[in-house]
């Protein structure tokens, strides 16, 4: 972790911030936006694990999401209609990495743990959600993460992703993805309270139904 005095905090979220929102979907200064930030957020997001039986127990057994706790090699030989074979074949076709970037400005460890964990969820968000990774789709999960979660960037995101989308893009948005996100985030399980990774066998639609997490409009 790298610790900032206060003014190091106010001058790098300031920096992140303008450069975040020139471009929204740059990830890097993004998530800088929501170290430096996302205390708040981070502290509620906390509270409601420690209020939970599965989030409680995930706090205090710190699992990682990494290339080797989601081996390639098991989840392709799991089920067609399993989370895990899902999530394999939405990290294969996108030729994505299970690795996240390392929280650095969020000084307290066990928040720190919480925003890494919230980074290593995304993928599992955008498996049960059933949504890609084209920019409409990416802002359509933002919206949904902002309700559950309140994270700052999650607003910034939500809010300025959308400026450079086409008409029609930003006419579906409103219509359609904007409308699932609120209403998904609200109705759902607080997903930094499912364990994941004991999920991995368990049918798709199962998993769906129990964590009232339903698919998108606009699902790849």
């Amino acid at each position: 972790m790298i610790k900032l005095t206060n003014t190091q905090r106010v001058l790098l979220a300031a920096g992140s911030a303008v450069g975040a929102l020139a471009n929204p979907l740059r990830g890097d200064l993004v998530a800088t936006l929501g170290e430096t930030t996302g205390t708040a957020a981070l502290m509620k997001m906390r509270q409601k694990m420690k209020m939970n039986k599965t989030g409680l127990e995930i706090l205090k057994e710190r699992p990682r999401v990494t290339e080797e706790t989601m081996s390639t090699s098991y989840l392709s030989t799991l089920p067609s209609n399993t989370f895990g074979h899902h999530y394999y074949r939405f990290m294969h076709d996108n030729g994505l990495s299970a690795q996240r970037a390392t929280t650095k400005f969020v000084e307290d460890e066990e928040l720190a743990y919480v925003m890494t964990r919230y980074r290593e969820n995304h993928d599992f968000l955008h498996t049960l959600t059933g949504l890609g990774v084209t920019v409409p789709e990416e802002i359509c999960l933002k919206w949904y993460e902002m309700v559950q979660t309140e994270l700052p960037m999650c607003y910034l995101s939500a809010v300025f992703g959308p400026l450079p989308l086409s008409l029609s893009e930003k006419q579906f948005l409103l219509a359609k993805q904007i409308p699932w996100g609120l209403a998904c985030g609200r109705a759902s399980s607080f997903f930094m309270n499912i364990y994941f990774e004991r999920e991995l066998e368990n049918d798709i639609n199962d998993m769906r139904r129990r964590y009232k997490i339903s698919v998108a409009p606009n699902a790849t």
